[in-house]
């Protein structure tokens, strides 16, 4: 046998191995690799494919395909429902959104990712990538949040039965604010289930949390009147903020109030060496009081720096920072006293 003969049939076997090769791993490859799995069809699973140069990283990035997937869908079944809301409200400009959106399709996402496994995995042997396989079966799921759902619903019925049965109006308020939460966690089950399983649950909540959030809120204004008593630079700029978030949580002014907010601001140069920018400090000091007993229950102390160019800028900076501190933290304060937290 000549040297060409024995290069020629060398060159053969090679190519009948490649050839041989790779048909073998064609038909290794999964086929959830390249598109949807028989294994785990779209009607029954939730599915993300993953890949990356480590099977940590293909894990996760199978994990995040599936979140994309499920957080796209609880947008729209969130979307469609508020849609819904406006349609039976005649399409009201002041729709009370009983959950923010993104906070419902980030909390639903992660509570669904809970539930989500990596049932298989597979390495390409020529590129080495790894592969990995994400899924969330679609029955087992929807039949765990339908009963969390119910049961959600069943605590928020419970303790609106114990707020109409009281006359205390924080009894009253305290129960109506767990009735609300449990309503708006029954909100999200709910929104879940549509998202692995379509057809939900078929008869809708039975509980009304936007009903809830008006008794709750007209309730706070009508037993919780407040006011705000502030002394100091800016006192009349820094009590309206803080009203302005009081509003937002419900509470109203005017009258005898029920509630009093009182203290000090204080604004000054902060004395540091700058050649270029002017720094005002801050203080505020406030306490909160009940009328009833004149009992005090709740103190607030906030302080901070804030610099600019001009004198007049870092007045107009601290003035911002100090009203919005307030504003947000005055209310929340009033709250969590109202409802025992």
């Amino acid at each position: 046998m000549n040297r060409f003969t024995r290069w020629t049939l060398l060159l053969n076997s090679l190519m009948l191995f490649l050839t041989t090769t790779g048909y073998l791993l064609a038909a290794e490859k999964p086929d959830w690799v390249d598109g949807s799995s028989a294994q785990y069809p779209e009607a029954a699973y939730l599915t993300g494919v993953g890949s990356g140069d480590t099977r940590q990283r293909a894990e996760d990035s199978a994990y995040a395909a599936l979140a994309r997937i499920f957080r796209t869908e609880v947008r729209t079944t969130t979307h469609e429902r508020e849609d819904f809301r406006q349609t039976e409200k005649g399409k009201k400009a002041d729709i009370d959104r009983t959950v923010n959106l993104q906070n419902q399709t980030e909390v639903s996402t992660q509570k669904a990712l809970e539930q989500v496994r990596i049932a298989e995995r597979w390495t390409d042997p020529v590129s080495q990538v790894y592969y990995a396989l994400a899924v969330l079966d679609r029955s087992k799921s929807a039949s765990a949040l339908r009963q969390k759902s119910l049961d959600a619903e069943m605590e928020a019925r419970d303790w609106e039965d114990r707020a109409k049965k009281t006359t205390d109006p924080r009894d009253q308020a305290r129960a109506l604010h767990k009735a609300l939460l449990a309503a708006r966690q029954a909100e999200l089950y709910d929104s879940d289930l549509r998202v692995v399983q379509p057809t939900g649950r078929g008869d809708g909540l039975r509980v009304n949390a936007a009903a809830l959030d008006e008794q709750l809120k007209a309730l706070l204004s009508r037993s919780f009147k407040v006011d705000v008593l502030i002394e100091g630079p800016q006192a009349t700029a820094v009590r309206d903020a803080i009203l302005a978030g009081l509003h937002e949580k419900g509470f109203i002014s005017g009258g005898e109030p029920d509630l009093l907010i009182k203290g000090k601001v204080a604004m000054e140069d902060a004395d540091i060496k700058d050649p270029r920018w002017y720094y005002v400090r801050w203080t505020a000091d406030l306490t909160l009081i009940q009328k009833e007993g004149q009992k005090e229950f709740g103190r607030i102390q906030r302080s901070g720096k804030e610099g600019q160019l001009t004198p007049k800028e870092a007045d107009r900076k601290a003035l911002a920072a100090v009203q919005k501190e307030l504003s947000e933290t005055v209310g929340e304060s009033v709250l969590k006293f109202i409802y025992g937290e």
